[in-house]
């Protein structure tokens, strides 16, 4: 008889934005349950629309209600937002809990030290960015939350710094996660430590030579300082001055609390009718020909631990422009995949756009490099390494 694999619970913050560790939950999920393990999904509230591809397939999802961990009212409740999900946790009684994101890796800690038996995994994309990256910390708004993690800033350190230690296995997506980890928490067992790459779905991202290539710039994010659309927003001016490029437009895929400035930054720039943010939900497909009909994607954020929309867009053939920095040093090759810029110059990345947009043999050959580049990341074999860390500690 075929064994009985244990039910697995995730505890994710929510599942309202599509894309980054959102992303990660459902296609790592929804092949757990297909290879036969029953999972759930904890969170505070999930939008139908994100996960109904990961419910028909068999995840459940338990939204245990109120304020997102961006709200202030979170925090002000949060012993009780923590006892819904603990309840919730319990009722469903799973002997394996992965834990996600802030706030949800210390839900996994804290029911961990109240169920020591559960064996917890930790799926730490980085330390948590509010409290260890300043970036991060300076793009919260509004200004009182910000000033408020600041005040709170050493407190929050020490539980981290406390609780990371009886997690049973550490999660990390790319080799400069692992280490980031490594330097972060020296109490950590390093023998706790599993590297597992994210994958993407070559199903739905793939060249689709039908699409027409534009000229135009594509970036896939949350609106945030962090991911550094204004570097992008003041490179398009630049490059628009360049001869051959006053006609080249950039589009920006996303939603944030940045929106308003960066719109205002692109009018400042006479750059009004040059950018597009669009902030509608897109499906999957909707997506990939986002990406098809592009000629060339941006990531600007300076030591992001992985980043999936890079290889997306290079599995669509779609050069990607980075920082060489974080976890694109591993998922884009430069001058193989896509070309890095320095981060902290708009000219450079307007230089190396207007390669790009200017020397077509360049472009082709990137577009061929990226295709079979993004080849190696696929959630297959992110499954298998996963289910790996799974059975370790089942």
């Amino acid at each position: 008889m075929p064994t009985v694999k244990p039910s697995i619970t995730f505890m994710h913050p929510h599942c309202m934005l599509a894309g980054g560790a959102t992303t990660v939950l459902l296609e790592v999920s929804k092949r757990l349950v297909l290879a036969g393990w029953p999972v759930h999904v904890v969170s505070v509230q999930s939008d139908p629309a994100i996960v109904r591809e990961a419910a028909a397939a068999g995840v459940r999802f338990v939204d245990v209600g109120g304020p997102l961990s961006s709200s202030i009212w979170f925090w002000l409740q949060y012993p009780l937002m923590y006892w819904r999900v603990h309840r919730a946790a319990r009722q469903i009684g799973s002997p394996v809990v992965v834990s996600e994101p802030f706030p949800a890796n210390w839900w996994g800690w804290f029911y961990k030290k109240l169920n020591p038996a559960v064996q917890l995994v930790y799926v730490c994309h980085e330390p948590t960015a509010f409290i260890f990256e300043h970036a991060w910390i300076n793009s919260i708004k509004p200004d009182y939350m910000r000033w408020g993690l600041k005040l709170l800033n050493p407190i929050f350190r020490q539980i981290e710094f406390a609780l990371m230690p009886v997690t049973d296995r550490v999660v990390a997506n790319s080799q400069y996660s692992e280490r980031t980890i490594a330097q972060t928490f020296p109490r950590l067992d390093p023998a706790r430590l599993r590297l597992v790459y994210c994958g993407i779905d070559h199903d739905t991202f793939y060249p689709r030579p039908h699409v027409v290539r534009q000229r135009q710039i594509v970036m896939v994010c949350t609106l945030n300082k962090f991911k550094r659309v204004d570097t992008v927003i003041r490179a398009l001016a630049l490059l628009r001055q360049q001869p051959g490029c006053g006609d080249v437009r950039l589009l920006i895929k996303g939603r944030g609390v940045e929106k308003d400035r960066l719109q205002q930054l692109a009018t400042s720039l006479q750059l009004t009718d040059a950018v597009d943010l669009i902030d509608a939900f897109y499906d999957t497909t909707q997506l990939a020909n986002l990406l098809c009909s592009s000629q060339v994607f941006v990531h600007a954020a300076h030591n992001e631990p992985f980043g999936l929309s890079p290889i997306e867009a290079m599995a669509c053939g779609t050069p990607a422009v980075v920082t060489g920095t974080g976890g694109t040093a591993e998922t884009v090759t430069n001058g193989v995949s896509g070309l890095y810029f320095n981060y902290e110059s708009d000219q450079s990345l307007a230089d190396q756009l207007q390669r790009l947009f200017t020397d077509e043999a360049l472009w082709q050959r990137l577009s061929a490099g990226a295709i079979n580049h993004a080849a190696q990341f696929n959630w297959a074999l992110t499954h298998k390494v996963f289910s790996g860390v799974v059975e370790e500690v089942s």
